[in-house]
Order: C-alpha cells, then structure tokens, then sequence
C-alpha cells in the first residue's frame, strides 16, 4: 500500500549504497532523491537501551513489487552468512500476521506448538484473538535460532480456516527464537510479505506432582500444606498455583484459590512444596477430612514457565484450627495475602517514603525529583532484570524505612506489582492513597522487547532480551497476578500528539513495529492491565526523552497529581 517505510539497522552503514527499483524506476538511491524519499535519522529501543536507525519514508507510492539492494564498499570483509544489519519493510496495509505459542510448559523435550495467521486489522484491532483470513497465504516459512546460535527449519501445516501450525521439540534449555515469512495475495490480489518474531525460553526441569498430600496446623487459623512433587532440587523457587474443593457424599463445594512462591524442600526421599492456607476459608464447608487440590501448576519464578501440572492432588485434613468451624465473619486481607510479619526494625528511620522506581536496562530515575516529596530514589541502572529479580531489589532498597509507596516507570511498575502480589515489603505498612501508581508500563508486553537481543548483538551493546517485557511472556506472569493485588494499581497511558498536516510518531524508527497510538515504547492497548485502575490516556508525550514529544515522566501536572495522591 502506500506511505512505503524502509528502516536500516546496521551499525557501520553510513558508506553503503542503498537503491529501491520497481517497474518504472530504477536504481533510486534512497538517500539523496528527498523529492521521492524522506530519509530521516532515529531510534530504536526499549527505556535505556537505543540503536540508531535510518528510515526512508516513500512520497506518493503505489502497491506494486519493489527491489531494495544494499551494496558494501570494496575492501570490507564480511564472513560468510554474518548478519551485519536488518531492512524492516513497513507500510499501511490492514493486512498483518498474528503468531503465538500453544503452551506455557516449554521445557526440554516437550513439543511445542507455533500457530500463525493473517488478519485484517481495520476490522480486528480490539479482538483477543483475531480471525484469521481463509486462502490468501500461498507460502509460509519458519526459522528457529537455537540457543547455540544455529537455525533450523520449521515446517508448517494449514487447516481450512487460514491458521497454520508447526511443531518442534527443544533438545537444550535456553532462549529460542523463531522467525515466521508469510507470502500471499489479499483479496483485491495484491501480493504481500509479513514475517514474526517469537521468543521462547525453554528450561531443563522434569517435575512431576505427586497424588496425594496432607496438612499440618501452623496456628490456630492456618495450615500448612505441602504440595509433592519429584524431580525439582531442594531450594528451587518456583510460583504454586491451586484450588481447594471439599467433598461430602453428595457434594462439592468450592473453597478457596491457593498459590503464591514457595521453596522446594527435601525431608528423606520426599521433596514437597509448602504453601499456606488460611482455614477461616474452610468454614462454609460441610465436609472435615474430605479434601481436594485441583488444577494445581508450578511455574519458575522468572520466566512462569509451567513446570508441571496436575488435574487433582487428595488432600487429607487431620486436624482442622478450631476457628474454621465458627468463622462467618467477612473476607479480610490477612485470609487472601497470608500473616503479614511485624513491622521490620528500621532503626528508627523517617516515616513513609515514595519511592521513585525507573524501567528496564535504564541509566537511573527519569522523573525529576523537584515534583516529588519525600522522594527516595531506587536506582539499578544499566541492567536487565526479570520481575521477580527487580522486585526483590525494590523491596530490599526499601528495607530501610518504615513504609512506602511507589511512582513507577516502564517495567518498574510491573515489578512493583510483582512485589506487592509475591513478597512482605514496605509497600504492605504504607498509609491510606494510591499504593503503586506507574507510567508507561507494558503489562502486556512489547513488540521491541523480543528484538533488543538480536540488535545488541550486532550493535555491540545493550542489555538483550527480556523475556517478561515480551507478549508471550508477559501473558505468563499475568496469568498468576490475582485481583486483590491488581487493584491496587493506578496507572497511566500516553501517546503522541496527533496533528492533521503530518504523519504522527513518537518515534520515526520504533513506529514501525507499533500500533497507534503508542508512546514510541508501548501500544496503548498494551498498557492496559485489568482489574486496575486507568488514570487515563494523554496525548503529547512518549515514552523516554529524544523523541518527538516530552517524556511522560517530565510531565509536571501529573507528577504533582501523583505525588498528593500517594501512599506513604
């Protein structure tokens, strides 16, 4: 269609020569025909990681088939099949691919299910799951790059409703990627090229769950029970997921939802996972000895990649806390979040703080600290971090005072939630207001996240992949992040601000991988996280600093909003 993008990523092309040619032109040379072409310089990335781009923005370009050639000056080496740069190809066209993995148990030696299909997003931009166009994909073609760095082929299969299917067996734990080549005609026959990049991390594990398990009392209103399970080492930190149903003779009633982290721990041959239950769930329930754990999972606590799962475990109940017979009080926090500890020795430090949090791989805190009071700055600048690990660093920095609450950035939002859901910190002693408040951040992932890996490794540099930032992966660590914890978030969404007389972008390079709007990081349909509560949307601001508007973080009205409104 028209308004034609190219985008080079290469790190050393200033010197090539690069030339688009179709029927009626030949060998035009994108970077000094501006009557034809807009060459403009930008960036791509992801918060404190960036890559610099070109991009050539075709003037009144039809449909048609275009050649692109890329010439390298004499005298540069290049080894056989290295990968010194990447074209993407961006256009207009409704026409996209959507692609996804059938299994969240991607672990060695399980076949793993790939599903790809092309849709028309003027028509499906708001489904969960778009429907997939019938019979105009004429060849489909996947790659699959190996934690070596190897590539092997992924066959295809189609059924008659335009959805096509692949599956590999992963040998070795590690990150896999597959990239996905679509070739068809849409239905005005004009022909098109889509191709999709998945990012798969695939671990070593062979747990198995157990049949059967029991109980023991902890205090008068909680039991312990340990969930069995073979083949995970003693100390492994895995997320525990379960129901509990009580069964009498003609009847089964619901209890309560179980999970939260857990600790693998071995006595003799027996390894088990304890997690706690508080009984006052127990007390609308008939039966005393007749229990049940269903549709039980465990998931590593970085990547939530299932590690096992079972349909049913019997639970047996010796001794019942004598509360759970006469509670019929109503649901408290302590029933769905567990004891919370004492309040830790802060040596007596100033009260509650708020806490400034930045995102991932960033130099250090974006907002300025003059918006703010009784600010304390978290800093972990330049790395990349998976939630759960930047969650423990939230809550350790925050070891000091008394309480807090948080202003988030990017994935340091997701990280907060991460805390609050998972850990005791001071997020659980701050005063009444709004407890994590984040900007920016991508609760359901982004599309840049799984292409950081593949530009720093030839750009040199840059913090690599982070799986959590990724659609697939985000949707994982969703899965297990229960309402009582959601609610507890506000959050904020911003774009670029839309003008009639220019194409609109927060980002000329990062546009291309997005869908409007977006703030050059993050799709605001992808900012959403349900259960919460959206602060609202506003235009005129992007993601970090260097990019078309200010960055959303430098936003005064909000920051002051924030900072009055903030728990502490």
């Amino acid at each position: 269609s028209d308004e034609l993008r190219l985008t080079l990523l290469a790190p050393m092309s200033g010197d090539w020569e690069i030339t688009a040619s179709n029927g009626s032109i030949k060998d035009l040379d994108l970077r000094s025909n501006p009557a034809l072409v807009d060459r403009r310089e930008g960036e791509i990335g992801l918060d404190g990681v960036k890559f610099p781009a070109e991009v050539f923005e075709f003037n009144y370009v039809k449909a048609g088939n275009w050649q692109v050639d890329i010439s390298v000056p004499k005298g540069r080496n290049l080894a056989e099949g290295e990968t010194v740069g990447y074209l993407v190809v961006s256009s207009k066209s409704p026409y996209q691919i959507y692609s996804y993995v059938d299994t969240h148990q991607t672990l060695v030696g399980k076949n793993i299910g790939i599903y790809t299909s092309v849709f028309d997003y003027s028509r499906d931009s708001d489904a969960a799951i778009p429907t997939s166009i019938d019979g105009i994909v004429k060849n489909i073609e996947g790659e699959i790059t190996l934690p070596s760095g190897a590539t092997q082929k992924l066959r295809f299969d189609s059924n008659e409703n335009g959805l096509f299917g692949g599956t590999f067996t992963p040998r070795t734990a590690g990150q896999y990627r597959v990239q996905i080549t679509v070739e068809g005609s849409t239905p005005k026959g004009e022909n098109f090229i889509r191709t999709s990049e998945q990012v798969i991390r695939v671990l070593g594990d062979n747990a198995r769950l157990g049949k059967s398990t029991y109980s023991n009392l902890i205090d008068d209103t909680r039991l312990q029970i340990d969930v069995p399970v073979a083949g995970l080492a003693e100390g492994r930190k895995v997320v525990v997921y379960g129901e509990v149903f009580a069964k009498s003779s003609d009847s089964e009633t619901p209890v309560a939802w179980l999970g939260g982290m857990s600790v693998a721990e071995s006595t003799g041959k027996a390894t088990s996972l304890p997690v706690i239950l508080d009984a006052r769930w127990l007390a609308n329930t008939d039966a005393s000895d007749k229990f049940e754990l269903r549709n039980v999972r465990i998931q590593d606590a970085d990547y939530f990649v299932t590690l096992a799962e079972t349909k049913k475990i019997d639970l047996i109940i010796p001794a019942m806390p004598e509360i759970a017979g006469n509670f019929r009080g109503e649901i408290t926090d302590e029933m769905r979040m567990g004891k919370r500890p004492a309040l830790p020795n802060t040596n007596n430090a100033a009260g509650g703080r708020l806490m400034l949090v930045h995102g991932y791989c960033s130099g250090g805190n974006s907002f300025p600290t003059s918006h703010f009071t009784g600010e304390i700055v978290f800093s972990d600048p330049n790395q990349n971090r998976t939630h759960d690990q930047f969650a423990q660093l939230i809550r350790n920095f925050g070891a000091s005072y008394p309480s807090f609450g948080i202003v988030a950035h990017s994935q340091g939002g997701a990280a907060s939630l991460h805390l609050y859901t998972y850990y005791w910190s001071g997020l659980d002693y701050a005063g009444s207001g709004r407890l994590i408040q984040s900007v920016g951040t991508p609760y359901q992932g982004t599309a840049l996240a799984g292409n950081l890996a593949a530009l720093g490794s030839i750009f040199g540099a840059g913090c690599g992949t982070n799986y959590n930032l990724t659609y697939s992966g985000a949707s994982a660590w969703l899965s297990g992040i229960p309402s009582w914890a959601r609610s507890k978030v506000n959050y904020y969404t911003t774009s670029f601000r839309d003008v009639w007389w220019r194409w609109d972008y927060c980002n000329i390079a990062t546009d291309l991988f997005l869908n409007d709007p977006d703030d050059g990081v993050i799709e605001r349909s992808k900012g959403q996280l349900s259960g919460a509560y959206n602060r609202g949307h506003k235009t005129g601001w992007c993601h970090t600093s260097g990019m078309r508007d200010p960055s959303q973080t430098t936003d005064y009205s909000r920051n002051r909003s924030m900072n009055s409104l903030a728990a502490r």
